[in-house]
């Protein structure tokens, strides 16, 4: 689990999950290569992803409609997307994640995997809301 082996809890602290966490690798390695590489995609980058896009502003919904978009044009068609999320920072961190997922090609299955991954994505963020919400 590398960087975060040195946290007791293996929880990698809010800031450092939203500034400096590589989830591009992640991604790459996350599709390519299943076990430990798939866990660490659906664990800690998927919740380093969430912080990452609400440190922009991005709510769940854009990122629900892109892994639908996924799901049905793939990696190509996501990508050619003028605007996959609105916003030029929350696009370009949105692009990264794409171009990382699409590095190892077009496949059915990684492109069905990342789709599951980018909804993961948004229902923490739904989570996190409501739980701030129920707080208040």
């Amino acid at each position: 689990m590398g960087e975060s082996s040195r946290y007791p809890t293996d929880i990698l602290p809010d800031t450092e999950l939203m500034t400096g966490y590589d989830v591009e690798a992640a991604i790459t390695r996350g599709l390519l290569i299943d076990g430990v590489p798939r866990r660490v995609l659906f664990g800690e980058a998927a919740i380093a992803a969430s912080y990452q896009a609400e440190a922009l502003h991005m709510g769940p919904h854009p990122l629900g409609v892109l892994a639908q978009y996924v799901r049905a044009g793939g990696f190509a068609g996501a990508l050619d997307l003028p605007e996959p999320v609105i916003g030029r920072e929350p696009g370009e961190l949105v692009r990264g994640w794409l171009r990382a997922a699409a590095a190892g090609g077009a496949d059915l299955g990684r492109e069905v995997l990342f789709a599951r991954w980018l909804a993961e994505v948004a229902l923490l963020i739904t989570m996190r809301r409501r739980v701030r919400e129920e707080g208040s």
